[in-house]
């Protein structure tokens, strides 16, 4: 397989910003496809949510039934066989693309199959050449925070989710070994201190850019994550290219953006 090239996150990031801004927020589907003598690969990249409604669902569904894969590929992990859903609105409200996706393989009797980076293999990567702390607090920052403002109400125990995160996430799925009192809520308040002149967290107006594109520690920190895991992605593609006629691939779109030039060389 041909090297995986670094990746220009800042860049992913400007397109992102641009195309957003020309959209009214909205990330519309984007799509890359080849063809390779009897092989076909469709690849799309879209905005993760659960809205039934959402058009994206119906052009996903178009091609899907329209190009007939014979595998389909997912982000997020590996949805064990025994899951299936009673619609497809149902899959959606309960799972989102991935839902989705899992009951479009079922009602076609195809295996739906994860093509993301193990969390635990990009965390021991990450591991080689970053503090853990440091590494802690991209990963909350980037996968927590969000997560929990976004079904944010009066009755939710910050404290209680964060830890909750922190075992089941972090210990059991990445494999980050985590003391009894870094699984707490103040230990992170206490790391956000440090990395932030002793400012006191303010959850709703967090500000994720310093994990994400930032010249700094945690901004590499960052980029290497979202370069580990790409180059993973590809190497999936890539692999299931290799051994299947018709690939069907949905990720979210920053992930096409950054992989497409890669896939272009890679069946040039």
């Amino acid at each position: 397989m041909k090297e995986i090239e670094p990746i220009n996150y800042s860049e992913i990031n400007e397109q992102v910003q641009d195309i957003l801004l020309k959209n009214n927020g909205k990330f519309p589907i984007i799509k890359f496809e080849k063809i390779k003598g009897n092989k076909h690969l469709i690849y799309f990249g879209e905005q993760h949510g659960n809205d039934p409604n959402d058009s994206r669902f119906d052009t996903i569904e178009k091609y899907f039934s329209l190009y007939n894969p014979t595998i389909l590929l997912n982000e997020g992990g590996q949805v064990a066989d025994s899951i299936h859903f009673k619609s497809r609105e149902d899959a959606i409200q309960k799972k989102g693309t991935i839902g989705f996706l899992k009951f479009l393989a079922d009602n076609a009797k195809l295996k739906l199959q994860n093509a993301d980076c193990p969390d635990s293999l990009e965390i021991s990567s990450l591991l080689r050449k970053y503090d853990r702390n440091k590494i802690l607090y991209v990963l909350v920052s980037q996968r927590f925070i969000p997560q929990f403002l976004s079904g944010y109400n009066a009755a939710k125990d910050l404290k209680a989710e964060y830890e909750k995160f922190t075992e089941k996430y972090l210990v059991e799925r990445c494999n980050l070994k985590l003391t009894e009192t870094e699984k707490q809520w103040n230990y992170f308040e206490n790391l956000y201190a440090e990395n932030n002149d002793n400012q006191k967290i303010d959850l709703k107006n967090y500000d994720l850019s310093q994990t994400e594109f930032d010249e700094g520690e945690l901004g590499e920190i960052g980029k290497s994550s979202l370069q580990i895991r790409d180059s993973v992605i590809i190497e999936n593609i890539y692999e299931a290219f290799q051994n299947n006629d018709i690939v069907f691939i949905v990720f979210g779109a920053a992930h096409l953006l950054a992989e497409r030039p890669t896939l272009e060389k890679l069946f040039e």
